[in-house]
């Protein structure tokens, strides 16, 4: 997470980002992304949130390193924002969706905290649409027992492909939706994270397989990632 940045896993947020914005940055994990959103709106603000103290203290540290002043990390659920009504100009996210249990209801504070005429900009991976290269029927067994366990508790990796509707449900309108794929730069690293996981679980036989077809020369998954894009009406 810490070699995000805006322009390798946000770049479709650039068109949005003029100075003088306010703007929220929810489940900003290191900040990297938003330190990008930041340079970019200045003289306007970055308020970034994440439930886990550890992360924002890591980012804080990151921005007083840079002397970035614009922009504010704070220990927050997206569920109960602590701002106002209508604070921002642009709310973004990227890889929150896909662990959220109420989606709906996280959009519905994001919509809350936004200005009439105010834009939301979402990513999460859609796991039904990844390639998975060289793959043996063990170890696609083994990353759909991967999703199955993160929904398990509570998550929603398919959260990609759903992100339009919830945007829909929730009173924005769709200005655009878009996908890219990215390969991650080392089988071996992304199935021994999941391997991981899995083992934890109780599931070995899954986590060898995963480890196993990481070893083959040609094994590569390729992540699925889809942004929308969306308005607040005036209503």
């Amino acid at each position: 997470m810490s070699a995000r940045t805006l322009e390798s896993h946000a770049g479709f947020l650039l068109p949005l980002l003029d100075r003088g914005l306010e703007v929220l940055d929810a489940g900003c994990g290191p900040g990297t992304i938003t330190q990008g959103i930041a340079e970019h709106v200045l003289p306007g603000r970055v308020t970034a949130i994440d439930r886990d103290p550890a992360q924002v203290a890591h980012a804080t540290r990151l921005a007083e390193g840079r002397e970035q002043t614009n922009v504010r990390f704070t220990t927050a659920s997206v569920y109960d924002l602590p701002f106002a009504d209508a604070s921002f100009d642009l709310a973004f996210s990227h890889a929150l969706f896909e662990h959220l249990s109420d989606p709906r209801g996280a959009l519905a504070e994001l919509r809350r905290v936004l200005r009439p005429g105010g834009m939301v900009a979402l990513c999460s991976p859609d796991w039904d649409a990844f390639e998975m290269r060289a793959a043996t029927p063990e170890a696609g067994e083994a990353l759909s027992a991967y999703r199955d366990l993160q929904e398990e508790c509570g998550g929603d990796l398919r959260a990609g492909g759903r992100l339009a509707d919830w945007l829909h449900e929730s009173g924005f309108g769709l200005v655009q939706k878009g996908r890219r794929l990215e390969e991650y730069e080392s089988s071996m690293r992304i199935a021994t994270y999941l391997a991981l996981q899995l083992d934890a679980a109780g599931n070995t036989r899954a986590a060898r397989a995963l480890l196993d077809w990481s070893t083959e020369s040609d094994a590569a998954l390729l992540g699925c990632w889809t942004h929308v894009i969306g308005v607040k009406w005036n209503r």
